[in-house]
């Protein structure tokens, strides 16, 4: 599955697990996305190999992708790294809930893992009980990357982004800046007719209606190519 795919999915799994702080919710949905931290290896790899992409892919992307990463050492060194940070940032008297974001950041982690079996297709299996066995987990049903599926779940995801955004006032792009994330959802709230939002807008200085309209553009536009920057190096494989 999609890298914004699985960023977005455990987004919103930590919103649904009622995490009011907007710091927590980060920590659970870059723990969601983190065990594919292991695309560095393979940027390296390409360059290694004179940027052959299949010999990148032979000797290091399909031996190390959903091996290390995707297994039971990951995850738990996901939930020990997710403690730390959270404990750092919690107030005195309420550092029980760092405990709560390790387990909600190791379940994050876990989501991925299956995702990627359901998603990654039959001959890629994920390897989830890594260093204690080198079994691997796979299902004949499963999806290849480029298939529709993934496309259509990366197609909802952001629709669902800009929708729960516009609607509830923050959006899962706070877990990559908090800046980025009200700037993104003040030019979707624009345009509305509700007494509360004018006033809003006042307030923040947003731009005139106009103005958030091409701004609004601009983002469709925005996420229209991030789709197409996914599918093309896939082949558009829509028909398998």
């Amino acid at each position: 599955m999609q890298g914004p795919s699985h960023l977005v999915i455990t987004w919103f799994a930590a919103e649904a697990a009622g995490l009011e702080s907007p710091r927590e919710r980060r920590i659970v949905a870059l723990s969601g996305l983190a065990p594919d931290i292991d695309v560095l290896a393979y940027l390296a790899a390409i360059v290694y190999f004179g940027f052959d992409k299949d010999l990148a892919f032979e000797h290091v992307w399909e031996v190390f992708h959903h091996r290390y990463t995707h297994g039971l050492g990951f995850v738990l060194l996901t939930g020990v790294v997710a403690y730390l940070i959270a404990r750092r940032g919690a107030a005195a008297g309420h550092r029980q809930r760092a405990v709560a974001v390790a387990g909600l950041s190791m379940a994050a982690s876990m989501i991925h893992v299956f995702c990627d079996v359901v998603g990654g297709g039959p001959t890629w299996p994920v390897y989830p009980l890594w260093p204690l066995a080198d079994f691997g987990w796979g299902v004949s049903w499963s999806w290849t990357l480029a298939d529709w599926p993934n496309n259509v779940i990366l197609f909802f995801c952001l629709a669902g982004m800009m929708v729960y955004g516009r609607q509830s006032g923050y959006s899962p792009l706070e877990a990559i800046n908090y800046d980025l994330d009200r700037w993104f959802v003040r030019v979707l709230q624009q345009g509305s007719d509700t007494a509360a939002q004018q006033a809003n807008a006042v307030e923040s200085n947003a731009l005139p209606r106009q103005g958030a309209a091409r701004l609004r553009a601009i983002i469709y536009l925005a996420v229209a190519l991030l789709v197409l920057a996914v599918l093309v190096p896939l082949g558009f494989n829509l028909g398998q």
